[in-house]
């Protein structure tokens, strides 16, 4: 443990910043750079579909369901409901969707799902209901996911007789305990 050599509060030494008054200690300070990309949209309905950021760096792009009418989610059920908006993502990139935590936290779970960059259809996104005893509600132009567009490295697969060894082996889920 160390004293901050500005507030005096007592930190960790293998800490970057001191946690009471922010001032940088070791490596030099690491700052994500921002990549903006271009995909192209294409909206099939009204503008309040266009994916919507409430903070300009936030990762995720809202997307509303494109529904007339309420849709009651029964225990269990899934329902695939439209966005509205179609996207051109360019070569290299992959669109993902996600749930956000605000609509999973009243039970409207959207299962993840991929929009390869050759889809140019309208995006669909599967919406689930876990809770066990209500049904829940998804209503019209409601926030219910967000894409989040990302690169991604092309693999290619190759069949071999054997995989070579690492330190965890074959130990699946569980294996590096709870603690």
């Amino acid at each position: 443990m160390k004293n901050c050599s500005t507030c005096k509060h007592v930190y960790n030494q293998h800490a970057e910043t001191c946690g009471v008054c922010n001032k940088h200690y070791g490596y030099p300070k690491w700052e994500p750079k921002l990549t903006v990309i271009s995909t192209k949209l294409f909206n099939t309905t009204d503008p309040i579909f266009l994916p919507y950021r409430k903070h300009t760096k936030d990762a995720g792009a809202d997307l509303r369901a494109r529904i007339d009418s309420p849709i009651r989610l029964h225990p269990g059920q899934l329902y695939k409901i439209p966005s509205g908006i179609a996207v051109e993502i360019p070569p290299g990139y992959v669109g993902l969707l996600q749930p956000r935590s605000g609509a999973s936290g009243e039970g409207k779970l959207t299962i993840t799902g991929t929009i390869d960059s050759s889809y140019r259809g309208e995006m669909s996104m599967n919406v689930f209901n876990p809770i066990d005893s209500n049904y829940v509600v998804v209503n019209p132009k409601e926030r219910i996911a967000q894409i989040i567009v990302v690169p991604y490295l092309q693999t290619e697969f190759v069949q071999v007789d054997e995989l070579g060894e690492s330190d965890r082996g074959t130990a699946g889920f569980g294996s590096t305990g709870k603690m």
